[in-house]
């Protein structure tokens, strides 16, 4: 399967003007729960958006102020570990998202989206939201 960096695509700063952060929040938790419920109501099998679902849980944690490690993420992608942690290094060859060690134990890495993951999911949030 091959990934493709969106790098061709023009992204726009998320519009500044009544769309706040925590606004784009709601909507990725929104997106979330739904994705949750639709594998509930229709299957797993059917639907799989590991790499959708780990931005998803990026983006709500960074505004959380949650650090994510990579198992959590793996977790909360909802995927076997080994696919978890294919797409995460898809979307880190994309220069969506960085793994930093943890200082206080060099076993474990945290995980979040860099600057232009953070900012293209913002547009992309952006868009659910009624102008």
């Amino acid at each position: 399967m091959a990934f493709l960096p969106a790098a061709n695509v023009a992204v726009a700063d998320p519009p500044s003007g009544g769309v706040s952060s925590p606004a784009l929040v709601e909507v990725a938790k929104r997106l979330y729960t739904v994705r949750k419920i639709r594998d509930e109501l229709l299957g797993e099998a059917l639907f799989s958006e590991p790499a959708w679902d780990i931005l998803l849980d990026l983006f709500i944690s960074d505004h959380e102020r949650r650090q994510l490690s990579v198992s959590a993420v793996c977790i909360g992608a909802r995927a076997p570990s080994a696919t978890a942690l294919r797409y995460l290094t898809m979307l880190q060859d994309a220069d969506l998202v960085e793994r930093t060690r943890d200082e206080r134990d060099g076993r474990r890495s945290h995980v979040r989206l860099t600057v232009l993951g953070r900012r293209r999911m913002a547009s992309l949030l952006a868009q659910f939201i009624a102008e």
